[in-house]
Order: structure tokens, then sequence, then C-alpha cells
């Protein structure tokens, strides 16, 4: 009878689970895929086991978990991640995008969940100030804020955009860029990974990081929106964060 009872329970759970995932709309069903690129510590990066890590990885375990989705990465370039939701390669962009006017043209975005500015990376012993930045020359990663805000305020001649964070770093490295504008989260977390690299944060006005969805999945968006303001009320978020920043 104990072991009737044990299925019963167990058939009454997963047919929970699938009922909850089947009311949302994603391109494999029970999957949450998810564009990112994993050069972006603490929000995203590789393990030694090359699984994809950090601090939006973490929270939506536990969001898709109570969706009853299984979260998949598809790593791609940050470029490439910004339109893989409305290209039907993902159900969303989750890489610490910032929220912008011009991208909810084509995403439809949560309720932000962190807020950051932008910082800048430079050597050591460098003479890098907030004051000389027209003169030197900018790395950023492609189609960042952080390419957006060099190349409005210090022209084009002056930034050299990369896929990847990981790229620019070592450009900086080689002595080929005077610096890297990046979120400051970021950067502090380069800053500890590469010996000899210090970093500012800028006057800019602060950025929302949110996860963006492709334009009309608005019950998935919805219930994103219900479990990110849980993690946000009882402190799970500044618990996530704090640790990936320890």
């Amino acid at each position: 009878m104990k072991k009737i009872l044990a299925m019963v329970l167990a058939l009454a759970l997963l047919l929970s689970v699938a009922a909850a995932s089947a009311e949302y709309k994603t391109i494999e069903a029970g999957k949450f895929i998810y564009a990112t690129s994993p050069d972006f510590p603490p929000f995203e990066s590789l393990d030694d086991s090359d699984n994809v890590v950090g601090i939006e990885p973490d929270i939506l375990a536990i969001i898709c978990g109570n969706l009853g989705l299984t979260p998949e990465p598809y790593a791609i370039d940050f470029d490439s991640a910004l339109v893989a939701p409305s290209a039907g390669k993902a159900d969303a962009v989750v890489s610490g995008v910032t929220v912008k006017e011009e991208r909810k043209a084509t995403m439809e975005f949560t309720i932000p969940y962190v807020t950051i500015v932008q910082g800048v990376v430079f050597r050591t012993g460098d003479d890098v100030t907030m004051e000389n930045l027209k003169d030197k020359t900018i790395g950023v990663q492609s189609g960042t804020t952080g390419q957006i805000e060099a190349v409005e305020r210090y022209g084009e001649d002056h930034v050299v955009a990369y896929d990847k964070y990981s790229l620019g770093f070592q450009a900086l490295q080689n002595g080929q860029v005077d610096c890297i504008m990046v979120d400051d989260m970021v950067g502090a977390a380069y800053v500890k990974q590469i010996p000899g690299l210090e970093m500012f944060k800028t006057d800019f006005d602060p950025e929302n990081f949110a996860f963006g969805f492709a334009k009309g999945n608005t019950e998935l968006v919805e219930a994103f929106n219900a479990e990110l303001q849980k993690l946000i009320d009882d402190g799970t978020i500044e618990q996530i964060i704090l640790k990936w920043n320890e």
C-alpha cells in the first residue's frame, strides 16, 4: 500500500510539473534555453568542466525550478545573444543585459534585478583617469553599453571592439589598448583574476540588468517577474550576488 501511495504521489508531482511548464511558450517543451556570452564573471563564466556558472545561472536555476522548466545555456558571443530570442534560437538572452529603450523594440524585459555602473580597467602604474580617457585607446566588448558609451563620448577612433571580454583583456595585457570599459562588477572580477590591473568606476548613469525575451511571450515574462520579485524581496538575489563577489 505504501509503495502504491508513493507511486501515486510521484506521478502527481510529475504531472504538476509538466502542467506548470506546459503553460509557458518555450522553444522546446520543458526547457528554458537562454542565450549567453559566458565570459562575463561574476554574472556568467565557464568552470573547469565548461559548465556555465555565475550569478544569473544561479538565479535561473531557482526560477526555472519553480516554473517546472530546465535551464539550458546557449553559449554564443554577446552580439548574437542579443538577437537570439527574436530569431527563435533562445527563449531569452541572459547575459548581463542592460535595459535600454532601443532594445525594447526587439525584446521584452523582466523587472531589473541589479544595478551597475561602467568601470574602467587599466594596467597598474599607467596614467588612466576619467579626465584623460579622451586621449586613450579603449577596449570594449562588441554590442555592450560600454561600447555605446565609449563611442558616444570619445569617438570611434578611440574604441576597439572585441567579440569577447577575454580577448579585450588579453589586448590590455599586451599593451594593444590602454584600458577596458566594462560593467563595474565584471571589471572587479577580472582585476581579481589578472595580476597587475586596477579599476575605477565612471560617473556615467547607473544601468539596470534584466532578462530579455522575444516580443509577445508575455505569460513567460510575467511568470519570471513574479519569481524574480520574490527573490528580490526575500534577499535571495542579494545573497547570490554576494556569493559570487567574495
